[in-house]
C-alpha cells in the first residue's frame, strides 16, 4: 500500500509539473502565438492586414469630388510558432476585410453609400537574417466586390469583369536601424479568376521619434509606393505624418494625416486614378 501510495503521489508531481516542463522546453526551442512580428509593421502600407478608419476629401480624374471617401478595415496578422535558433524564424497568418464608403453631397443632400468589400487571407513565413535585417514570403489571396448601395444606386444588373479576384506570392524584405525602416516588395500573381497582368513591386520608408523620450508617445511619418504591371506600373504613393500612442508591444494607436494619389486601392475599379486627403486611426490587434 505505501508503495501505491508513492507511486500515486509521484505521478501527481509529475503530472502537475509535466506541463511546465514542456513550456520550458518548449520556450528554448520555439515559442506558440510568439508576441510580435519579426517583420516590422507597415504602417504606410494600405495593403497591410490591420484594423483601423479613415476619412477622406476625394479627388477623381483631376476634379475635387463633392462627396467624401472612407475606409474601415478589420484585420489582424499574428505568429503561429517562432523558432529561436540562431537565425530566428516565424510563420503565421493574416486576414482582413476592407470597407470603402461614399459619402455623397456631405454639405448637401447627405447620403452614405457602401462602395466595396475586399478581403484578405494568407500566411507568411519570416526570417531575421540579423537584428536590423528580416526576410519574408508571403502566399495570399484577394478578392474585391461591390458594395449593394452601390449596386442599386447605379442599377447595376449584371456581373462585372472582376480582375481583383487572385493569389499573390510576395518576397520583402525590410531594414530597420535606430528610428528608420526601410522595406521593398517584389511579388507574382500566379492564379486569377480573369485574366490579370502578373508583377507588383512595392517600396518604402518610415521614421519614428519617441517625444521626450516617453516609450509610449512618439512622432511618425513615412512614404509607401506600390505599382502593379496592370496598371502599367502607375505609381501609387501614399504619403502621412502623425502620432503614435501606447507602447509599441502593446497594440499602439496610430493618429495620422495622409495623403494617396495613384490607382483605386481595394477596388474592382484599381484602373481609377484617384487622390485623397485626409486623417486616419489605426491599430495592430496583435
Amino acid at each position: 500500500m505505501n508503495r501505491f501510495r508513492f507511486f500515486m503521489l509521484m505521478s501527481l508531481v509529475v503530472w502537475c509539473s509535466g506541463p511546465d516542463i514542456v513550456a520550458q522546453e518548449s520556450s528554448k526551442k520555439g515559442n506558440w502565438l510568439p508576441e510580435g512580428q519579426l517583420f516590422p509593421s507597415l504602417l504606410y502600407d494600405l495593403n497591410e492586414a490591420r484594423t483601423g478608419g479613415s476619412i477622406y476629401g476625394f479627388n477623381m480624374n483631376g476634379d475635387w469630388q463633392n462627396r467624401a471617401f472612407a475606409n474601415f478595415s478589420a484585420g489582424m496578422r499574428k505568429g503561429i510558432y517562432r523558432w529561436n535558433r540562431n537565425i530566428p524564424s516565424e510563420t503565421g497568418f493574416e486576414l482582413a476585410v476592407n470597407t470603402q464608403f461614399l459619402f455623397e453631397q456631405p454639405f448637401e443632400f447627405f447620403q452614405v453609400n457602401l462602395f466595396s468589400v475586399d478581403f484578405k487571407v494568407g500566411v507568411y513565413y519570416q526570417l531575421a537574417l540579423s537584428s536590423e535585417l528580416v526576410l519574408r514570403g508571403r502566399l495570399y489571396h484577394v478578392s474585391s466586390h461591390l458594395g449593394d448601395d452601390f449596386i442599386y444606386r447605379f442599377f447595376i444588373d449584371t456581373f462585372l469583369e472582376n480582375k481583383r479576384i487572385y493569389e499573390v506570392f510576395d518576397v520583402g524584405l525590410a531594414y530597420s536601424r535606430k528610428v528608420y525602416t526601410f522595406y521593398g516588395l517584389l511579388g507574382v500573381i500566379p492564379h486569377t479568376a480573369y485574366e490579370r497582368k502578373p508583377l507588383i513591386a512595392q517600396a518604402g520608408g518610415q521614421w519614428e521619434h519617441k517625444i521626450r523620450n516617453k516609450s509610449w508617445l512618439a512622432l511618425t511619418a513615412g512614404a509607401d509606393l506600390k505599382m502593379e504591371q496592370e496598371t502599367n506600373f502607375y505609381p501609387g504613393i501614399h504619403l502621412g505624418t502623425g502620432v503614435r500612442l501606447g507602447n509599441e508591444d502593446q497594440m499602439p494607436f496610430t493618429v495620422m494625416f495622409d495623403y494617396y494619389h495613384g490607382p483605386l486601392p481595394h477596388s474592382l475599379f484599381d484602373k481609377t486614378i484617384v487622390g485623397w486627403v485626409g486623417a486616419s486611426l489605426l491599430f495592430h490587434p496583435f
